[in-house]
């Protein structure tokens, strides 16, 4: 009995630290690889926890070797924009400039009646009144509503790279990110973290580094 007791302890001190390790998303904001190694971490620490013949390092070694990895491939995603697509996806709109997008609704499986009902739970009655709606990477729903600019910004540097398809998008081309990047004093786009573009004009900048954490 007191032997359970302290193994499950331990187990439970080691999930609670594994956890801390990998981040602070809740279950609603984890992307897919984050999830699968939360699912494996709480299965891995049960099998200890219910057997006494099973030593606890068989439970905690392979935890914190899930950890390990979430963390490398996590690194991985940062600098690889070609591996955060194949693991973590991409955001995708299924209503744009107020228009249903057949195809990416398709690709979802994602129905008229799934947007009408996130449409009313967004607090709006008809899809007459949406401008934008998009499927993010950790399957939450953004709805933007129609206002006077009835779009929402693009994302034309990302990280230092410029994303060509959403510059044609804004209507924003290179000679404009340059004289952009002349007006904030910076030589190249390597330098920005975030840059952004409504209607033909750059709306935000911010440069790597120009915010710190507090």
């Amino acid at each position: 009995m007191g032997l359970s007791f302290v193994r499950t302890i331990i187990l439970y001190i080691s999930v609670i630290v594994a956890m801390r390790i990998m981040g602070k998303r809740t279950i609603g904001e984890m992307h897919p690889t984050e999830f699968v190694v939360s699912i494996m971490i709480s299965d891995l620490a049960t099998v200890p926890m219910q057997s006494k013949s099973t030593p606890l390092f068989d439970g905690i070694v392979p935890i914190f070797t899930l950890v390990i990895l979430e963390l490398v491939f996590a690194f991985m995603v940062l600098k690889s924009r070609i591996l955060r697509r194949v693991l973590v996806g991409r955001s995708c709109h299924v209503v744009k400039n107020g228009k249903l997008l057949e195809k990416e609704m398709k690709s979802l499986r994602v129905t008229v009646d799934d947007i009408e009902e996130q449409i009313r739970i967004s607090g709006y009655s008809s899809i007459e009144e949406i401008a934008e709606i998009v499927i993010e990477t950790n399957g939450q729903v953004s709805v933007i509503p129609k206002a006077d600019n009835s779009s929402i910004p693009f994302l034309i540097v990302s990280d230092g790279r410029m994303r060509k398809k959403d510059m044609l998008a804004a209507g924003v081309g290179i000679k404009d990110i340059e004289k952009e990047l002349a007006k904030k004093h910076l030589t190249d786009v390597s330098e920005v973290l975030y840059m952004s573009a409504l209607n033909s004009k750059i709306i935000h900048v911010q440069k790597k580094g120009d915010v710190k954490n507090a």
